[in-house]
């Protein structure tokens, strides 16, 4: 079946979601698809480049303002949850207030009377810094998985002199085996409900 074959939107909704068949009966999303869809170009020597050309001393504000966002995508990333769960805190759903949502996510500790909705608010209630997850490669993504992949916690700059680039914490792997990516396709592939008319 060639990708013209295919719909990837969720039925009714316009955005992307569940790959369905022209019969519409859904079809499952490989970590390997999802990659080959969503991931374009690894772009590492670029940000690289412009994160020591600030050193340079170039007098152009367009190449300072790029140099700049070079350096934050090279930046370690905090990782809260790592942080939070190393120190007891654990994931446990929320109130059910949408039964056509999944519930929310929130995070309790034995010792703390409040629960939080983050991991960075659970690492504030602990008074706990956050881990540093180093940024190791730099690729060029679709908006859509830029987005799927912020909501995970990953870093990524979606206007980087026009191009939208993900920061990738891990290195030496396929890109489809990232417990990020896994976590998306588990998303994609995932059962859905329609709403209730």
């Amino acid at each position: 079946m060639t990708a013209s074959h295919l719909n990837t939107t969720a039925p009714g909704t316009g955005t992307p979601g569940q790959l369905h068949s022209e019969g519409n009966f859904p079809m499952t999303i490989t970590p390997e698809d999802l990659v080959r869809r969503e991931v374009c170009h690894l772009a590492s020597s670029l940000v690289h480049t412009l994160a020591v050309g600030g050193s340079i001393g170039h007098d152009v504000r367009e190449l300072e303002q790029l140099t700049e966002q070079a350096q934050a995508l090279s930046f370690p990333l905090p990782d809260y949850e790592s942080a939070a769960l190393d120190e007891g805190w654990k994931r446990a759903a929320g109130a059910d207030t949408d039964p056509t949502k999944p519930r929310p996510v929130v995070w309790i500790h034995e010792d703390h009377d409040e629960e939080a909705d983050t991991a960075e608010e659970a690492c504030e209630l602990s008074e706990i810094e956050p881990y540093d997850r180093e940024v190791f490669e730099h690729w060029i993504v679709t908006d859509w998985l830029a987005d799927k992949l912020e909501a995970r916690g990953e870093k990524v700059d979606k206007d980087f002199a026009g191009l939208t680039i993900w920061a990738r914490t891990t290195t030496g792997q396929a890109i489809a085996m990232d417990e990020v990516i896994s976590s998306i396709c588990e998303e994609l592939n995932a059962p859905h409900t329609p709403a209730a008319a």
